[in-house]
């Protein structure tokens, strides 16, 4: 998470997971495709397209999921709360209005086996029953990120929104 522009007329932030862990995701394709190859060549086929084609592919679309970023801009001026999500297969925005969104909060899921709790940052636009409520990521994650970046954007809206 960055905050980009905090000014009374603009706030961006972009969320998305550190570069380092992508790697990490992507580092056992290199093995993972040794040793499909080798099978290949001991003559081991089936074993070989499972672990080339299945288990390589499987590292690929993690790392296409996890590589999803969302940026939220709150431009006073245009009256626009905007979220762009970007990934490797593309990007796509959604526009409300910003005098209709009411606040950032927490949805907490809970784990039965450890007793711990993750949560991801939702914004809250008041004006349709029930509340309109978007997801900032499609990931919930322990600690205190969240809970911070809901708290800047409450923040913002208490100082700059009309």
């Amino acid at each position: 998470m960055s905050v980009q522009t905090d000014t009374p007329d603009l706030f961006e932030l972009e969320l998305g997971i550190p570069r380092f862990i992508l790697w990490f995701v992507m580092l056992p394709i290199l093995p993972v495709t040794l040793i499909g190859l080798a099978n290949l060549i001991g003559g081991e086929v089936l074993t070989a397209l499972v672990l080339l084609i299945g288990l390589n592919g499987a590292f690929l679309v993690g790392y296409v999921a996890l590589s999803e970023t969302t940026s939220l801009q709150l431009d006073a001026r245009k009256g626009l709360a905007i979220v762009t999500r970007r990934s490797r297969l593309g990007e796509r925005q959604e526009h409300y209005p910003l005098d209709s969104l009411d606040s950032a909060e927490l949805e907490r899921t809970h784990t039965t086996g450890e007793g711990r709790s993750t949560s991801k940052v939702v914004l809250v636009f008041r004006n349709t029953r029930p509340a309109t409520r978007v997801a900032l990521s499609r990931w919930s994650v322990a600690g205190s990120g969240p809970g911070d970046i809901a708290n800047q954007i409450n923040d913002w809206l208490r100082q700059n929104a009309n």
